[in-house]
């Protein structure tokens, strides 16, 4: 057996002192928040190793790459168990979701698209209608031209033209499934401009947000209004936000986010949030409504200074849409047993 020499011992001691110091400052409340802070200090460092890419939004070098595995959800219904690469910016909290991406081209018929509570029927009002609605009240003029951007199967262009302050209403899509208003092709640039724009569960599927939005911000007047109803990042576990892992939501997008892209583009932004948010909807999501014109951002001020919340469909619209189903399931199952 060697023996120890003296200065092996020496830090042997060291060492163990050490040790007992931090245990001891553990123990003590005088001195616990102390060793808390370096712990989370270490754990910070760590997470500051993991690869760093360019910022979609911001362009700065500050997007962590993180694969986040989808846990139990905080914002309701069952975990996918799904696994994505997602890069969050630690400058601006922009989520760059890429891996999440889903092309609404390839559908060919307009029944095949994705069929939600939030969507306008020929008997129901939908979110797209609520939105327009405030948006022309809160422009306070008649004659106006009106654009749904990315309609889907919402056929709430038929109540919007219904206003009386509407004089026109035009669709606009990635893909034309149907011809029962005005289409614009929404992949090419504007070929003209409209008074008032929504665009509902839309921006979060951009790729690329500086051009999608500089491209959807071009189809709005001068003066104009432009209202989108999305969820925003609140720096949360994303693990447990559903939003996320929904197929083609690429753009998970912050306030500070959203603040950088309507600055960049020249426009002003308010955030509110709809009644849908107290429901179903989810305490994330937001209406963004953006226009150039202080004016119409004072009108904005205005139209919410004695609501709560921003209009929208019903936060029990899922619940009522199920039941609907299911009471035509049953009718249309004793229809068959009758026959």
């Amino acid at each position: 057996m060697r023996p120890v020499s003296d200065d092996s011992a020496a830090r042997a001691g060291r060492s163990a002192s050490r040790l007992g110091r931090v245990a001891r400052g553990f123990l003590r409340p005088s001195t616990r928040s102390r060793y808390v802070a370096v712990a989370r200090q270490r754990i910070g460092t760590a997470l500051s190793r993991a690869p760093l890419e360019i910022c979609v939004v911001c362009a700065s070098r500050a997007a962590r790459v993180l694969t986040v595995t989808q846990a139990t959800s905080g914002d309701g219904g069952p975990a996918s168990g799904r696994t994505l690469r997602m890069r969050v910016c630690r400058s601006c909290g922009h989520v760059d979701n890429r891996e999440n991406v889903h092309d609404y081209r390839s559908y060919e018929r307009l029944e095949a698209l994705p069929d939600r509570a939030r969507i306008g029927t020929a008997d129901r009002k939908g979110r797209e209608f609520h939105m327009a609605a405030m948006a022309i009240d809160i422009l306070g003029r008649n004659d106006l031209e009106v654009l749904v951007f990315g309609a889907g199967r919402s056929f709430d262009n038929h109540h919007i033209a219904a206003l009386p302050q509407v004089r026109h209403v035009a669709i606009a899509d990635v893909m034309k499934l149907r011809d029962d208003a005005e289409f614009i092709d929404a992949n090419l640039l504007a070929p003209r401009r409209f008074a008032v724009v929504v665009a509902s569960e839309v921006v979060e599927h951009f790729l690329d947000p500086r051009h999608d939005f500089a491209q959807l911000l071009g189809f709005v007047e001068p003066g104009g209004i432009l209202v989108c109803s999305t969820n925003l990042y609140d720096g949360g576990n994303l693990a447990t936000q559903r939003y996320a892992f929904l197929g083609g939501h690429t753009s998970y997008y912050s306030a500070g986010s959203i603040a950088l892209l309507a600055e960049a583009n020249g426009y002003r932004l308010d955030l509110r949030t709809p009644l849908v948010a107290t429901g179903y909807g989810g305490q994330r999501k937001r209406y963004l409504i953006l226009s150039t014109s202080e004016a119409v951002m004072a009108a904005t001020a205005r139209y919410f200074s004695t609501r709560r919340y921003a209009p929208s469909e019903s936060p029990t619209a899922d619940q009522e849409l199920a039941e609907a189903r299911r009471t035509q399931a049953a009718a249309a199952d004793a229809v068959t047993r009758g026959g």
